[in-house]
């Protein structure tokens, strides 16, 4: 050991190593600190970090056989090893640098003709069979920084454009969120979520300057098919331009080519007021914590700091129909606001996908004009078919105007865009055609489950199908677990009535009376618990009543099976007349 030590000694391999060592991380610091003010591509570092490595053991190699005085003849060993190491070298440069996907330029990419609108929402469905999920930004801003918000917006931006990249499916956002600080496996978020690839990303905020690591990740093995690594002074204007790099970069990784013809943004309706997006990222992020009256409150911040960001104003229109739908708001107040900041949302920009689905509940909910309705959902779909809460809300008119079939396609498709609905789809259609026992298999698995929904949905269709005693347990956990929601009051009280326990449904119906004095409940509870109770004319007095508010739930009379007593009533007949529903149910009369 003393022999070789001294060996060292005489050869200064300690001193060649530290050297280099130094040499070798004073450039690296210099080449990052260029490559980020130019722009370089991350694999020109990734090609110099490997060259540094591989120079590292050729420097001990030579340092060992020539680094002590005396003769510096080179033997054939040394050779052979020279000529293994760069060998290794090479292998490993084209592995990790020179074999990965670059970016493409925005010229590169061919641009299909716009997607023509088709008279279901199938004709979304992906063709290639590619599908991508990007998964939650991971926010490394130092502590003080407010950048979770601009984590969170720059990946639900991301998921907008690339949305529109023709034969890819994007998983909506709310789907991914629960995989927001997880430690679980991307091979099982993958499954779960049921796609291809993933993207992973992380949003670093210093001052004025923002870092984002974004990487593709293939979902079978796990590898990264592309990544890159951008630095660019925060501005409104630099946050679009990188979404429409990372969305080129995907595009090009998988093949596909972009919706965009030559020369078209994929990005629209921007601004260039970095104060207003901001807000308008705050605004949407309580709009998808469904907070819409907080919402309304940011969006019209943000459309008063630039009033010509199309895409505010359409994500405000969609905040004013929640309002409306919610019951925060008057129908005949929230509706007309919605109609027209979407309208001034499509003269700004025609392809602000909010605005359509906005103009489509305005008038499926308020207009009552079908036509227009279906016409704004399937041009909504047409520019974004990854748009999973447009399938949801399709499906609603689609029953509501007696098109079962269609409402299940599109709640099918929208299943498939937010997963965590799944449990969910077709449910609600499959009541509205009464097939109870289909609903029933359906959610055996979920019997024991604390979510509302199922409780409520299986409550019911127990109920409807004999079974009323169970039926009526799971729709009183229902109103034990949300006991604000007056939905499952009324629908608890009408099952009372309907069973013949009628104190218990007074009771009820005396609750809603007496919490309408203080706030809006809409007419349409009282009406069910009316119909439970045969209190007809008190029904058809909220209805009438309902009908003059415009109530949003109104449309959804033409299947509600708690109406079914009363379906053979005129005055009901009527009503569907009023509304121009007749048409779709003919044989309610006979009912």
């Amino acid at each position: 050991m003393t022999e070789f030590l001294q060996r060292l000694r005489e050869r200064k391999l300690v001193q060649w190593a530290v050297a280099y060592a130094a040499a070798a991380f004073a450039l690296l610091q210099g080449i990052d600190i260029i490559a980020a003010k130019f722009g370089w591509p991350e694999s020109f570092e990734r090609i110099l970090i490997i060259a540094l490595c591989i120079g590292f053991f050729v420097t001990l190699l030579l340092a060992w056989y020539h680094g002590e005085r005396g003769e510096q003849k080179v033997s054939g060993t040394e050779l052979l090893l020279l000529a293994l190491l760069l060998a290794i070298g090479g292998g490993l440069l084209w592995k990790f640098a020179l074999n990965a996907p670059a970016p493409p330029s925005v010229a590169a990419s061919a641009a299909p003709a716009e997607p023509k609108e088709a008279p279901g929402a199938a004709n979304a469905v992906a063709a290639t069979g590619k599908s991508i999920a990007v998964l939650p930004f991971e926010n490394h801003s130092a502590s003080g920084e407010n950048a979770a918000f601009l984590a969170d917006g720059i990946q639900e931006d991301l998921i907008n454009t690339l949305s529109r990249v023709p034969s890819l499916t994007v998983i909506a956002r709310t789907a991914v969120l629960p995989f927001r600080d997880t430690k679980t496996p991307m091979a099982q978020i993958a499954a779960a979520l049921r796609v291809t690839h993933l993207v992973e990303a992380s949003v670093q905020r210093a001052g004025d300057r923002v870092r984002i690591n974004v990487q593709l990740l293939r979902a079978s093995d796990g590898q990264t098919e592309w990544s890159q690594r951008y630095d660019r002074t925060l501005s409104a204007t630099n946050i679009f331009d990188l979404q429409e790099e990372i969305t080129q970069a995907v595009a090009a990784t998988l093949q596909l080519q972009l919706g965009a013809k030559a020369g078209e943004r994929l990005v629209t309706g921007t601004t260039e007021n970095l104060a207003a997006y901001e807000t308008f990222l705050k605004g949407r992020q309580q709009y998808t914590d469904r907070h819409p009256a907080e919402a309304v409150r940011l969006l019209k911040e943000a459309v008063h700091l630039d009033p010509d960001y199309a895409l505010a104003h359409g994500a405000l229109a969609e905040a004013y129909v929640s309002l409306a739908i919610i019951g925060f708001a008057p129908a005949k107040e929230a509706f007309p606001l919605a109609q027209a900041s979407a309208r001034r949302a499509l003269e700004l920009d025609d392809h602000v996908v909010q605005a359509y689905t906005a103009l489509a509940e305005y008038d499926f909910h308020y207009a009552w004009n079908w036509a227009e309705a279906e016409k704004s959902m399937l041009r909504a779909l047409a520019i974004d078919p990854n748009y999973a809460i447009a399938y949801a809300r399709h499906a609603g008119h689609l029953a509501a105007w007696g098109r079962f079939d269609e409402a299940r396609a599109a709640e099918e498709r929208g299943a498939k865009l937010s997963p965590q609905r799944r449990n969910f789809s077709g449910l609600g259609v499959l009541m509205a055609q009464r097939r109870y026992q289909e609903v029933l298999d359906r959610t055996a698995d979920q019997d024991g489950s604390d979510n509302n929904v199922i409780l409520s949905v299986r409550g019911i269709a127990l109920f409807m199908s004999g079974r009323q005693a169970e039926g009526l347990v799971r729709l009183e956990r229902a109103v034990k677990l949300e006991p604000d929601s007056l939905d499952n009051q009324a629908i608890l009280g009408w099952a009372f009535a309907q069973d013949g326990q009628t104190a218990k449904a007074r009771e009820i119906l005396q609750q809603l009376q007496k919490a309408a004095r203080g706030r809006y409940v809409s007419p349409m509870l009282t009406a069910q618990v009316a119909v439970g109770l045969d209190d007809r004319d008190l029904a058809f007095a909220q209805l009438q009543q309902a009908f003059d508010l415009r109530e949003p739930t109104l449309p959804d009379i033409g299947f509600d099976l708690t109406y079914d007593p009363i379906r053979s009533d005129p005055r009901f007949r009527d009503l569907l007349k009023k509304l121009k529903l007749d048409v779709f149910f003919p044989e309610t009369a006979k009912q």
